[in-house]
């Protein structure tokens, strides 16, 4: 098949296209407008990190107060392809990732929701030798670390993808119990389930400083005035490094720009997660795809590019080819301070531009792999920024010098997995003053200066 064929397959959106916001479920939220001056905790950000934060918290009687300067899941949280995977983990995460998973398998009965959870495994094609060796070599280590994990040979893997051609694939890394759900049900079902035990979320009511008092933290200062609390939270995603820094809190996160799309339902079953090269899918149950940019994403060069690019420098030589530079509206806006302002309407709930150059090339590889399947129509494409660590590892525990700060961040693309186990840790940690999850390679500590 050559490109003009292919060409023929996809339409591209328009820019009017782009992701407007959240499913009708968001809508529903409790809206508390209810002035509350003190609470146990105080937990900032509406992401699935600080859901699951304000869920767990709630559950355990302590007094909750969330602030979402927008709409809860209206960010990063609800824009990602709803990939829950263990595969390709660092080590560091291993544990938590396996034990964020037995979370999940129970999550739905749990909430008493659909979320659209399945698991049905994750397969990475692999169409070099370098990313072959790569998969052979992963694969101990991820059985060493409790994952059911193989390689795959390209007929093998045709048996799991009955549609898909494996014309020149090499083989697949398989891990069979990764799974996906739907990012814009799962935030809001957390939300809805957070406020039913009794959280409270203040939604469209920015966070503007972070106070502490003789070393610990003592609450924040809202749109809606003073709340004290005996701990406070950060789960503010992209965000976080913005917060930290008036209390001289070194979180070098830069912004890493992800784009997705929905396409039409297609006429076959693919309901494994798979991802190679530029693209990667979801199935949903009405046999629609979310197709994503695989592994491959825009870094739109801010102030802080400048500020923490050091601490990049390790990452950026190791994965050179896997992220491109944008200069464009996000510095310039940057530079006029408007980043700086989290009251701003822009500010309430970032949506980027997406990148359609890459989704027409995710869209292309689909249907070079897939050449039986009907023709892929977008419907709606998305972008959304990523949190990033130089490390690729998020931070999650308690502030070094400043007891009663904790941080739920820079999850680095994978946080919407981490999300139930994540908001288990920091509930633990709030509450008990330990957890018992191995989190010393994510603590704080390791960036501070």
């Amino acid at each position: 098949m050559d490109n003009t064929m292919i060409m023929m397959k996809i339409k591209v959106p328009n820019s009017t296209d782009s992701y407007q916001g959240n499913s009708g479920s968001i809508m529903a939220i409790q809206r508390n407008r209810d002035h509350v001056d003190k609470v146990d905790v105080v937990v900032i950000g509406g992401g699935i990190i600080g859901t699951a934060t304000a869920w767990n918290l709630a559950r355990r009687n302590k007094r909750v107060k969330l602030f979402e300067k927008g709409r809860v899941s209206g960010e990063q949280s609800s824009r990602n392809w709803g990939s829950i995977r263990s595969q390709r983990r660092p080590a560091a995460e291993f544990p938590l990732m396996l034990e964020s998973i037995r979370i999940w398998e129970t999550l739905e009965s749990e909430l008493n929701a659909d979320l659209d959870w399945r698991q049905e495994g994750h397969i990475r094609l692999c169409y070099d030798e370098k990313l072959l060796e790569w998969a052979e070599e992963w694969v101990p280590v991820g059985r060493e670390n409790g994952l059911d994990t193989r390689v795959l040979t390209p007929a093998e893997c045709q048996e799991l993808l009955p549609h898909y051609s494996a014309r020149g694939l090499l083989g697949a890394l398989y891990t069979s119990t990764d799974g996906c759900a739907e990012p814009q049900k799962v935030t809001a079902t957390l939300s809805r389930s957070a406020c039913q035990c009794s959280a409270q979320i203040i939604e469209q009511c920015a966070v503007l400083q972070i106070l502490t008092e003789n070393g610990r933290a003592s609450g924040v200062i809202s749109e809606q005035g003073e709340t004290r609390a005996d701990a406070v939270i950060v789960a503010s995603g992209a965000w976080t490094s913005r917060l930290l820094k008036p209390l001289g809190i070194y979180h070098p996160s830069l912004w890493v720009r992800a784009s997705a799309a929905h396409t039409e339902p297609l006429d076959i079953d693919m309901r494994k997660l798979v991802s190679w090269g530029h693209c990667a899918y979801r199935q949903r149950p009405d046999k629609s795809l979310t197709l994503a940019v695989a592994e491959h994403g825009c870094h739109d060069l801010m102030l802080d590019s400048f500020r923490y690019g050091a601490a990049y420098l390790k990452l950026a030589w190791q994965n050179y080819d896997l992220f491109r530079l944008s200069f464009g509206k996000p510095i310039l806006d940057d530079l006029k301070g408007r980043f700086g302002d989290f009251t701003r309407k822009e500010n309430r709930t970032l949506d980027p531009v997406p990148d359609y150059a890459a989704l027409e090339r995710a869209a292309r590889a689909f249907a070079i792999e897939y050449p039986t399947a009907k023709p892929l129509q977008l419907i709606r494409s998305w972008a959304g920024w990523i949190d990033y660590m130089p490390d690729a590892v998020p931070v999650l525990g308690e502030i070094p010098n400043i007891s009663g700060l904790f941080v739920g961040s820079g999850f680095s693309g994978g946080g919407f997995g981490m999300g139930p186990v994540s908001g288990k840790i920091l509930s633990d940690l709030v509450c008990d003053g330990y957890t018992p999850h191995p989190v010393q390679p994510l603590c704080p500590s390791r960036f501070q200066r």
